[in-house]
C-alpha cells in the first residue's frame, strides 16, 4: 500500500495497492468479477510486495497526474524505488526531483511512518477489531474485502479535518518548518461517537465509525461493503 502525501497536508487522490497473487498479475475471472474503488490502483505481485512493474504504474498513474513540473519526491531507499532512469521516464522536467532516504533512515525523517501510516493502522486495527467481536458476516471475498476497506481508509485519511495531522509528518522529519494548530485525530473525528447503531435506514448493526465528511454514523455494511465514499 502506498499512498502520497504533500507537505501542504493534502493526501493525494490515489494510491497504488499491491495484492499477493499466484502470479504477477490477476487471472481472468478475478479481473471481471473486482471492483476498484476511483481512488485506487490495483496491481499484483507474487510476494504481496511491489515490484519494479508496480513501481512504474506508481510513478505513472498515482503521482503523475497529480504534481506540477516542479516537485521534490522523497522516497525510502527501497532498490525498486531508487532507478533514476525510470523516474525520469515518468517525470524529463528537469525541475522534478527524486531524492532517496539513507537506508535505516525512513523511521526517523520519513514523514508517513511518523504520521499518516500509524494512523492508517489504527483505522485498520478499528475496523478488524469490529468485524472480531461483532461476528460480522461478511459478503465479499477476501480479495475485494482488502480493497475495500483500504479504499475507505484512505477517503477518511483525505478529510479537511486530517491537513494538519499530515503536515505534523513532514514538520516531525524536520521537511518543513511551520507551526500548525490544533491537530485532530481520527480517535476524535471517527472513533468518538454515542450513536451505538448505524443511522441508515432500516439497519440495526452497531456502529463501526462517524464518517469524518458527512457525519454519518455507518455500520461495517454500509461503510466498507457498499463504499460510503466522498470523492
Amino acid at each position: 500500500m502506498q499512498p502520497v502525501t504533500s507537505a501542504a497536508g493534502r493526501l493525494l487522490n490515489k494510491f497504488l495497492l499491491v495484492l499477493k497473487e499466484r502470479e504477477d498479475e490477476f487471472g481472468s475471472i478475478v479481473v471481471k468479477n473486482m471492483i476498484i474503488p476511483p481512488n485506487v490502483i490495483v496491481q499484483a505481485s507474487k510476494s504481496g510486495k511491489s515490484t519494479a512493474a508496480n513501481h512504474y504504474i506508481f510513478l505513472n498513474d498515482v503521482l503523475h497526474p497529480c504534481v506540477h513540473k516542479k516537485f521534490l519526491l522523497f522516497l525510502d531507499s527501497w532498490t525498486i524505488q531508487t532507478d533514476q532512469n525510470k523516474f525520469r521516464k515518468v517525470f524529463p522536467h528537469q525541475d522534478s526531483q527524486l531524492l532517496i532516504f539513507l537506508e535505516g533512515s525512513t523511521g526517523h525523517i520519513q514523514s508517513q511512518d511518523l504520521s499518516l501510516l500509524r494512523l492508517w493502522r489504527y483505522f485498520h486495527k478499528k475496523i478488524e477489531r469490529y468485524t472480531h467481536i461483532n461476528r460480522t458476516q461478511m459478503n465479499l471475498n477476501d480479495r475485494q474485502y482488502f480493497i475495500n476497506v483500504h479504499s475507505i481508509i484512505h477517503n477518511q485519511l483525505s478529510a479537511p479535518q486530517f491537513k494538519n495531522l499530515i503536515k505534523s509528518g513532514f514538520i516531525q522529519a524536520r521537511i518543513t518548518n511551520e507551526t500548525i494548530e490544533q491537530i485532530e485525530k481520527p480517535k476524535d473525528i471517527c472513533f468518538k461517537f454515542y450513536d451505538l447503531y448505524c443511522s441508515s435506514q432500516d439497519c440495526d448493526e452497531r456502529t463501526l465509525l462517524k464518517c469524518a465528511w458527512c457525519k454519518n454514523i455507518l455500520c461495517y455494511y454500509h461503510l466498507i461493503e457498499d463504499l460510503h465514499l466522498h470523492l
